[in-house]
């Protein structure tokens, strides 16, 4: 695999440093969940599906080796790992490892383009048999750990909590300063305006979210009761459920016995489904409604306090000019940060949020010089 120009070689070891460290990330994410495992088949299976984990991490830390000419660990790695505990802790369990495993499917599929590409015929087909053997084993890792297919990505209700709450924190407030400022030049009332802004908006959001929220669990809850999907339990529990399930829909005591026995036990056999369940990362419960409440108002209070403080402390005009340029900066941050999920341009991001900020500040701004006190 000696063949390669330089710009063939680079993107090569993108793609290869990319899939490297979403595997670190995952195999730091195992280990958490080994260290809160409360039984010890659980732990095993978890130790298990790590061990196979930090065994690919090293088969790529060897072909970056290859492609580098020297012994090192891809640069920002060290970072990463310091992202996986607050990534699981805002997109839950289930959907941490979804968005690890899907953006390592991503750039796998960048390197298999990559490798094609390869004008050197033999390093060509070496690469593109490489990025095969990953895809396959993700594609089993999807089916089996996760039980999803290839399109699929849930989890993620705390980045939209808190991607949500401080955006409108930002936006409101900073359009209501800017209002205000348009009305009344005076950093009292300003200061007024926005503080009694900040918390009735922060418990409305709050609620919001926890209704939201709630209202979604109930209709979840309610869809699997529907269609007889039984909730977590003992095999015993679960096989009463299933035949309670079939009696209400006419079947005789026996039979529904016997059919709950049947389907429970196809439940069982199957390993994609015995294996994602035990460790629970295909049952893992949905966002609870009082955790995205909290995301959400208190994403929405802390980023308000932005274009109200300068008020507290400056002169108006001053204040205003630093309220601005402030929440103008802290909308970039939040936009780019985003792309720490999505994967996407933060520049792009940070710009898009960055702008409709900008533009509610200036519509209200029209509107409080149009209407003066």
């Amino acid at each position: 695999m000696t063949q390669l120009a330089n710009s063939e070689r680079k993107a090569l070891l993108e793609s290869a440093g990319k899939i490297y460290a979403y595997k670190i990330m995952q195999v730091k994410g195992y280990e958490r969940l080994i260290n809160k495992a409360k039984g010890e088949r659980i732990r095993q299976l978890l130790t298990q599906i790590g061990a196979n984990e930090l065994k690919d991490t090293e088969y790529w830390s060897q072909r970056i080796t290859e492609l580098t000419g020297r012994d090192e660990k891809p640069v920002g790695v060290s970072f990463l790992n310091q992202r996986v505990g607050m990534m699981m802790g805002i997109l839950g369990t289930r959907g941490f490892f979804e968005w690890a495993i899907i953006a390592e499917d991503e750039s796998v599929e960048n390197l298999a383009i990559q490798s094609g590409n390869i004008g050197d015929q033999a390093t060509s087909e070496t690469w593109v048999r490489i990025a095969s053997d990953e895809r396959l084993h993700i594609e089993q890792v999807k089916k089996e750990v996760l039980g999803m297919e290839g399109w699929e990505m849930g989890g993620g209700g705390g980045v939209r909590d808190v991607i949500f709450g401080a955006n409108d924190g930002l936006v409101s407030i900073l359009a209501l300063v800017a209002g205000v400022y348009g009305a009344i030049t005076e950093s009292h009332p300003i200061l007024i305006a926005g503080v009694a802004g900040a918390v009735a908006g922060a418990i409305s959001m709050g609620a919001g979210a926890y209704l939201s929220s709630k209202s979604e669990k109930e209709v979840t809850e309610k869809e699997k009761e529907r269609k007889g999907i039984r909730k977590g339990g003992t095999g015993a529990e679960e096989r009463e459920e299933l035949a309670k399930f079939y009696q209400k829909r006419g079947f005789k005591r026996q039979e529904a016995e016997a059919i709950a026995d049947r389907v429970a036990s196809g439940m069982e056999s199957g390993a994609e489904y015995t294996l994602g369940e035990e460790i629970g990362l295909m049952s893992e419960e949905s966002w609870p409604p009082a955790k995205a409440a909290t995301f959400t108002g208190l994403s929405f209070a802390i980023v308000s306090l932005v274009p109200i403080l300068p008020f507290a402390f400056m002169m108006v005009t001053s204040a205003v000019i630093t309220a601005v340029v402030a929440s103008v900066a802290c909308l970039f941050a939040v936009g780019a940060s985003k792309a720490i999920f999505t994967r996407k341009s933060w520049a792009r991001s940070g710009l898009e949020m960055m702008a409709i900020g900008i533009l509610a500040s200036l519509a209200t701004y029209a509107i409080g010089l149009a209407i003066p006190v």
